[in-house]
């Protein structure tokens, strides 16, 4: 019966998608671009994900561990095995911000318009050269004000139970733009909705539990700190994840 029932709200979020697809495709299209296209993008994201996790019966209950200067930008940083994480960071974070996302979103119709026009960037995990090309691409961003959100895991299995040991690349970019990072913990969106490719899985509506924790600076950071800087943005993350919810 469990499974039947996640696989029924597995194919309701997939009837969701396909429609908010289709109604959001012509604003993107029109409205994503130009002077004003970062601006557009951040109001048509955030309608898309309010009214997406509203119809998926998933409530956001956001803690704040200490005040978000929305003035500054960050390097944002947190734990990643739900397409949920994607969805609601875009109601956690009010402010413009780039995704470094895995290029087979690239294959994604609609979702893939942000990527071609600069507002979010696509990673190439098969190349060294265009990795380094994507890190260079998110220090423009940063030069421009904007922040930008990174999975440092790289990505997940649906067998893994712990997480990922982190990539550099988020801390190389945080001491070399003088960003600070800003750690989220996902605390239990894996158990809301699993891989949207493993219909076994967990699929059901509920309270999606974040926090936010205080950012970690870097300006008296240099390349010989990357690996503190990274474990200590792993342990701030994992302790949470691993509290009592």
């Amino acid at each position: 019966m469990k499974n039947l029932l996640s696989f029924s709200f597995f194919l309701y979020i997939g009837f969701i998608y396909v429609i908010f697809c289709i109604a959001f495709w012509v604003p993107i299209f029109l409205l994503v671009r130009g002077k004003n296209k970062y601006k557009n993008a951040k109001a048509i994201k955030f309608l898309w994900s309010k009214w997406m996790s509203f119809l998926a019966g998933v409530k956001l209950e956001t803690v704040f561990l200490s005040k978000l200067d929305l003035q500054k930008n960050y390097i944002i940083c947190a734990n990643h095995k739900s397409y949920l994480d994607i969805l609601l960071m875009y109601l956690i974070i009010d402010q413009d911000f780039a995704f470094l996302g895995k290029s087979e979103i690239l294959k994604w119709p609609v979702i893939n318009i942000f990527f071609k026009r600069g507002i979010d960037i696509p990673v190439y995990r098969d190349s060294k050269t265009r990795a380094a090309e994507c890190l260079i691409l998110a220090k423009m961003e940063i030069k421009k004000g904007r922040s930008i959100i990174i999975f440092p895991e790289g990505g997940w299995e649906n067998s893994e139970t712990e997480m990922r040991r982190f990539k550099n690349g988020a801390f190389q970019l945080a001491i070399d733009t003088n960003c600070p990072i800003l750690p989220v913990t996902f605390k239990n969106n894996y158990d809301l909705f699993k891989d949207h490719k493993d219909f076994s899985g967990n699929a059901k509506p509920g309270i999606a539990k974040v926090v936010v924790h205080e950012y970690l600076p870097v300006d008296k950071l240099n390349r010989k700190d990357l690996v503190n800087l990274r474990e200590q943005t792993f342990q701030v993350i994992n302790k949470e994840l691993k509290s009592e919810n």
